[in-house]
């Protein structure tokens, strides 16, 4: 049964099938940031600070409210290296993206400078998450049309969300200090197809076979049937709430050279939820099954355990904020998956009401190995001194600041975990943004183009779920951002 119980292993990879980040952690909420690649760690300027660097705040002048919307749009292309014999493979490969069409991603932040030492904040976002969809089929579709990696994976999406209130402290006229506490919510959801007609037997087929045909050998007869029973389906969902921890550190020099460190604490989530499985009707040996061992007493909707652990992040920035005129920025950004290695999943059922075993087991441990990323960012921005050209085009550009930047994002999914819930590879950004003032109002927008590394794989173990070929992907991302500034000019307070 332990291909079976990946179902609700993949409830893990649910979690980690990223989209536009590594594997599933964002770095993208924050909409000027972005536009300079996401180097803020020591600017930290805005009421994102309490995202990139909490100890931001303290510099802040007055009250600020931010509102950040991030939309992303992901295209990502599957060529098997093998299929099953008949396999149909779409002419551009199996086609999955990051949702249909786009995926929202609202953060909100708010920050006040209580005196000239402290000050406070309270931010709201989503460090880790991700929608990944690869059902380009129907239940009802032939086999041979159906995407061939749907055995480890179809459709998953993950939601945490960070409730963070923030205090900051300024030691001294150049330095602060900062640390938030967080209420984290975590939701996981995954959708993945079982009994694989193309893999070798395991403990449950065996028994399976023993069910329907007594006495033969149960290796050999579930071979003989194998590719006539239904394709199942698993829909799993959980939630958990835990606290969380982040800390940052500001030096902002009179010369303009500053200096930010940033942490956020890793979160181990004690996942409860259901799952719930479902059949196609296409399987002619159901009328051989036992009547009081049918699929649905084999497999009966239940609730489940696990658990599960998002990657802390270690961040150290600089930047020179009086630069060609404007400010350059650099982070080195360390993200550690490691402490992603393997997810225990618990089904509450593993007998039937006469204390027979069935498909799903007490536990399950799934291996996934995954290694330390890392994330280089670096950005510029520069306000627009004056526009040349005609009047209106010389108000259009009146207090606009324009922003590019680079971003190089190594990936921590090792080749045997790449496949539909981990379509990640190492990957390039660019990005460019701008923001228009209006008296106490920032209109901010950015756009990110990602570029995935061409990758192919080719793992023997990952043979029977049709996970191996080449992956191509790359996404575009858009922010839009909306700034209140109340009691300040915007510039730092020094």
């Amino acid at each position: 049964m332990r291909k079976q119980s990946v179902g609700l292993a993949a409830l893990v990879l649910a979690c980690a099938s990223n989209a536009w980040c590594s594997a599933f952690a964002v770095n993208e909420l924050g909409t000027r940031a972005q536009g300079m690649g996401g180097a803020f760690t020591a600017v930290a300027s805005d009421a994102t600070a309490i995202f990139f660097n909490p100890a931001g705040i303290a510099f802040q002048r007055g009250m600020s409210i931010e509102l950040n919307n991030l939309i992303v749009n992901g295209q990502f292309r599957f060529i098997p290296s093998e299929a099953p014999p008949g396999t149909v493979v779409p002419a551009k490969g199996f086609p999955g993206a990051v949702s249909q069409p786009f995926i929202p991603i609202a953060s909100f932040y708010w920050t006040r400078r209580m005196s000239e030492k402290w000050a406070v904040g309270f931010g709201g976002f989503t460090p880790n998450g991700l929608a990944a969809n690869w059902t380009n089929f129907n239940d009802g579709d032939p086999a041979n049309t159906k995407y061939t990696g749907r055995y480890a994976g179809t459709r998953a999406a993950l939601q945490q969300y960070w409730f963070q209130p923030t205090v900051a402290y300024r030691l001294s006229e150049s330095q602060a200090i900062s640390v938030g506490v967080a209420f984290v919510h975590t939701h996981l959801f995954l959708e993945q197809s079982f009994l694989n007609p193309n893999d070798a037997p395991t403990d449950f087929s065996r028994n399976l076979a023993k069910d329907i045909f007594p006495g033969v050998d149960p290796d050999l007869a579930y071979r003989s049937f194998a590719r006539l029973l239904p394709e199942g389906r698993l829909r799993a969902a959980a939630t958990a709430n835990k606290p969380g921890l982040t800390a940052g550190y500001l030096f902002k020099s009179k010369s303009g050279f500053n200096l930010g460190l940033s942490y956020r604490t890793h979160v181990v989530s004690h996942l409860k939820g259901n799952a719930a499985f479902a059949f196609t009707n296409t399987g002619a040996l159901l009328p051989f099954l036992p009547k009081d061992r049918g699929l649905d007493v084999l497999f009966p909707n239940q609730g489940i355990t696990g658990t599960f652990t998002t990657p802390g992040a270690y961040t150290i920035g600089v930047a020179h904020t009086k630069m060609f005129g404007g400010t350059i920025a650099v982070d080195f950004k360390v993200q550690d998956f490691r402490r992603f290695q393997e997810l225990p999943i618990n089904f509450e059922k593993t007998a039937d009401a006469k204390g027979r075993e069935i498909g799903t087991s007490n536990e399950r441990r799934l291996t996934f190995n995954f290694k330390n990323s890392y994330v280089l960012n670096a950005g510029f921005e520069r306000p627009v001194k004056s526009a040349p050209g005609p009047k209106m085009m010389k108000s259009m550009f009146k207090n606009v600041t324009l922003r590019g930047g680079y971003i190089y994002d190594r990936s921590p999914v090792p080749e045997k975990s790449v496949g539909p819930l981990f379509p990640d590879t190492d990957r390039h950004s660019g990005t460019f943004g701008m923001t228009k003032s209006l008296k106490s109002i920032d209109l901010t927008m950015f756009y990110q183009f990602m570029q995935f590394i061409n990758k192919t794989t080719n793992v023997p173990a990952n043979r029977f779920q049709g996970t191996n070929g080449e992956y191509r992907n790359f996404a575009n991302l858009f922010g839009l951002g909306l700034t209140w500034r109340m009691g300040t000019d915007g510039k730092l307070d020094r």
